[in-house]
């Protein structure tokens, strides 16, 4: 998280309106969750676009998290990282593998390193150069391509605001068990 502390804190269960308990549902436990929902109307935005470039992508569940990965390594974001260890995990990814994708290493595969470019330019100069959108285009479709831009956009912007906000990983054992039965994807 850098050098910032926490600015916003997670809003207590108690203190959650009508509106923001049916929009966070089930996730209370999600530190995130009890951030964001702070402002309604970016929850009921932000959150939706998040289920459909995780949930909803049609990349391929390790690709899609070589990217997140990549990407919340060049944000210095130690919340989204932490759940997506997970995440990772369940999409094939070995502890080996996603550390060889957080440093960006040589010995990556030449698809993975095609990944890990592409994150990084997207991240680094807003777009993607003609030889990353080639090598995208050797496995992926236009739509996919796309994806590939949203989603490293939005988990920018979640490094972007898990930094800024000052959000902290959660200290209870008990939700990485509730989360582990809660995602239902890969």
């Amino acid at each position: 998280m850098g050098e910032t502390n926490v600015r916003i804190p997670p809003l207590a269960v108690a203190e959650f309106s009508e509106e923001q308990a049916k929009l966070v549902g089930d996730w209370t436990h999600l530190n995130f969750s009890r951030v964001i929902v702070r402002n309604p109307g970016l929850y009921r935005t932000f959150v939706p676009y998040i289920a459909q470039v995780i949930a909803g992508s049609t990349l391929p569940p390790r690709d899609r998290e070589v990217l997140v990965v990549r990407v919340l390594a060049l944000g210095g974001d130690v919340y989204e990282a932490h759940h997506h260890v997970q995440i990772a995990h369940k999409a094939g990814m070995s502890d080996a593998d996603i550390a060889a994708v957080k440093a960006g290493d040589a010995s990556l595969s030449q698809w993975d390193q095609t990944l890990v470019r592409a994150a990084g330019e997207l991240v680094r100069s807003q777009q993607l150069s003609d030889a990353s959108w080639a090598a995208l285009g050797e496995r992926y479709s236009d739509a996919q391509r796309m994806e590939v831009v949203f989603l490293t956009g939005c988990y920018n912007v979640m490094a972007m605001l898990t930094n800024s906000f000052g959000i902290e990983v959660e200290s209870d054992p008990e939700t990485d068990e509730k989360l582990k039965a809660m995602r239902q994807y890969t």
